[in-house]
């Protein structure tokens, strides 16, 4: 069965995907390669009840989800990170600002900077810190900005720097021109 017609995301009130099995989200998708692809998000945080404290980790002990009011909410799709056997898995960021849930203005550094500060709130919330991270992908919507995005990475990370890849997209989540996520131990 085709991918997108298998699971048909519906979502309530609070932001929870049912599939068309009536099954949530969390239970359905195990595989992120199971989840929809969408071309287009927004991030509405009305959606998403309110969190008893600013960092949350739950989930079971082999795979726990981290979340922090420090770094734009993620859709119902997925988690802000993942910690799994002493590693942090974090989502991919963009460069929208916690406080006003929008894409920061300026230039594609000012957007790598952001989606890293978010990148960093998360992996705090974990108990981890960008000092951590062995691995970065970064995704960009035009490699002319390879330069501007590396000029600002570049101040984020210290020696050894993280591993990367970094590839050109044809489009990106709020039509932004970069997105980073990167994986960290704890």
């Amino acid at each position: 069965m085709d991918r997108d017609s298998s699971f048909a995301p519906s979502t309530s009130s609070y932001g929870t995907a049912t599939s068309t099995a009536g099954t949530s989200a969390s239970s359905a998708i195990q595989d992120p390669s199971q989840a929809p692809t969408h071309s287009t998000m927004s991030i509405d945080s009305s959606h998403y009840p309110s969190q008893a404290s600013s960092a949350t980790v739950r989930g079971n002990p082999m795979r726990q989800a981290v979340r922090t009011d420090k770094a734009p909410p993620p859709l119902p799709f997925f988690e802000q990170a993942i910690i799994c056997q002493g590693m942090v898995y974090c989502s991919g960021q963009v460069g929208v600002s916690p406080v006003t849930k929008q894409l920061v203005d300026g230039g594609v550094g000012d957007r790598t900077a952001q989606a890293l500060n978010n990148l960093s709130a998360i992996l705090e919330a974990a108990n981890s810190s960008l000092s951590n991270v062995v691995e970065c992908n970064v995704y960009l919507s035009d490699m002319t900005n390879f330069a501007a995005m590396n000029r600002v990475y570049d101040t984020f990370f210290e020696r050894p720097k993280p591993c990367r890849t970094c590839v050109a997209v044809k489009e990106l989540p709020l039509k932004t021109d970069v997105e980073i996520k990167c994986i960290a131990h704890l």
